[in-house]
């Protein structure tokens, strides 16, 4: 390699492969937020007689005055499991790729305070978004992402107000936080051998949590009479700003000239200051519920306002020739829930459900941080309750619809994503 002008043009085009691409679909919408919900299939907006209605639908808590101060505290514990399958050009086809085993457990938990007959506050602290994907050192695909790992958290205080003896409404408020961490490979044509060469790798991530947000919610409950009831849940669209860091790390290549090139500009061995803006989306939830003594049968439609993503800017406030803006293009989407209980007794309780939810993602944005699907999920559960002990235990098993690239990809990586998940939680409930 020779003169000055071809090293810069290498180092450019090490540039052009730094910027990240995050995606976000159905898979970062969390909705296990009680285990009693998720075992009907989060067909709750219209049942919400458990604390966990702080998050589908608050207004129910002002029928639960009765129950006294109320605590619940769980987990889900994600297992997901996702194949790759290359097309040509690149990786071409026949090359498979699986994403190494991780167990999630997004937490949750609710305090429920009825402060007269009218009025109850409830308090929550919850995940509504969350990812995390993990690829093999040496995978393909791993200059778009090698592995990351997002967090939303959302304290949410709110005040349900009873208006009549059927009716309630509230209204709340979103504080959230949010985490990125992003390892990705930083890859170039080498010059001296014409083949991909592994030249360093970026970690990006924010600034603890000093990146947060403000958003609102408010719902509606009503008795219809005859054993029905009606709910409806807004919560708004959340839009964060998050502070963070570059972190560039450079692995030798043996050729000391093509490394200098790299080096003077690439930012290695640095921590740069990055910036980024998230639109999470908004989300309607409508549901209608039945109930007797011994059943209770729900469904409810939801509308999620993915269409608030349509690009990710990312600006490195110090390298402004990395910075870019990401196309992303999402759309919004429409996701079916359905569930049933069955009270054995004053002891017992079973549940069942199932979901179908759309995905936002068109199939030019998937890639190794997301192959998102439609998702069809079905959910079991059991409930036990002692006096003012309970205990909720559920399980959701998630089918992805396999989807291919098509020849589409932005990040010129074409291939089949293959995914499904299992979700396992437990729920503690005590009333004081």
């Amino acid at each position: 390699m020779s003169g000055m002008n071809r090293k810069q043009l290498v180092a450019a085009a090490a540039v052009l492969l730094l910027v990240p691409t995050l995606s976000w679909g159905a898979g970062f919408a969390l909705f296990e937020h009680g285990n009693k919900a998720m075992a009907m299939g989060g067909a709750f907006t219209a049942v919400a007689n458990d604390p966990s209605a702080v998050y589908w639908n608050a207004a129910g808590l002002a029928f639960q005055s009765d129950k006294g101060i109320q605590f619940m505290a769980g987990a889900t514990f994600i297992d997901a499991s996702q194949d790759f399958t290359g097309e040509s050009p690149y990786p071409g086809a026949g090359y498979t790729a699986s994403q190494k085993s991780q167990i999630f457990f997004p937490p949750h938990a609710y305090l429920v305070y009825p402060i007269n007959d009218t009025m109850t506050l409830g308090v929550g602290v919850l995940t509504p978004f969350g990812l995390g994907t993990w690829w093999e050192e040496n995978f393909a695909g791993r200059f778009i992402s090698k592995r990351v790992d997002l967090k939303l958290y959302d304290f949410t205080p709110t005040l349900a107000i009873k208006v009549s003896n059927d009716v309630a409404v509230a209204v709340g408020i979103d504080y959230t936080i949010g985490q990125i961490d992003l390892t990705k490979g930083i890859g170039v044509i080498n010059p001296y051998t014409q083949r991909l060469a592994d030249v360093g790798q970026v970690h990006m991530f924010t600034d603890g949590a000093s990146n947060t947000a403000f958003g609102w919610n408010a719902s509606i409950f009503a008795k219809l009479g005859s054993g029905f009831s009606a709910g409806v849940m807004y919560r708004s669209q959340i839009d964060m700003d998050l502070d963070g860091y570059g972190s560039f790390t450079q692995y030798p290549t043996g050729y000391a000239d093509f490394d200098a090139a790299l080096g003077a500009m690439v930012p290695f061995g640095q921590k740069t200051p990055l910036k980024t803006k998230i639109k999470f989306p908004d989300y309607l939830s409508v549901g209608l519920a039945w109930q007797n003594a011994k059943w209770t049968v729900s469904g409810q439609v939801g509308f999620m306002g993915w269409s608030s993503f349509q690009n990710l800017p990312i600006n490195f406030t110090e390298h402004p020739e990395l910075s870019t803006t990401v196309e992303e293009g999402y759309k919004d989407t429409t996701q079916y829930r359905l569930g049933v209980e069955y009270r054995v007794n004053p002891t017992w309780s079973l549940r069942a459900g199932a979901l179908h939810d759309e995905t936002p993602q068109p199939a030019a944005s998937m890639s190794p941080l997301l192959g998102d699907g439609t998702r069809k999920g079905y959910s079991a559960g059991v409930g036990w309750t002692n006096g003012k002990i309970s205990v909720d235990v559920g399980d959701l098993y998630l089918v992805f619809d396999k989807r291919s690239t098509g020849g589409m990809s932005f990040d010129g990586y074409e291939g089949t994503y293959d995914t499904s998940a299992n979700l396992f939680g437990v729920t503690f409930g005590v009333r004081f």
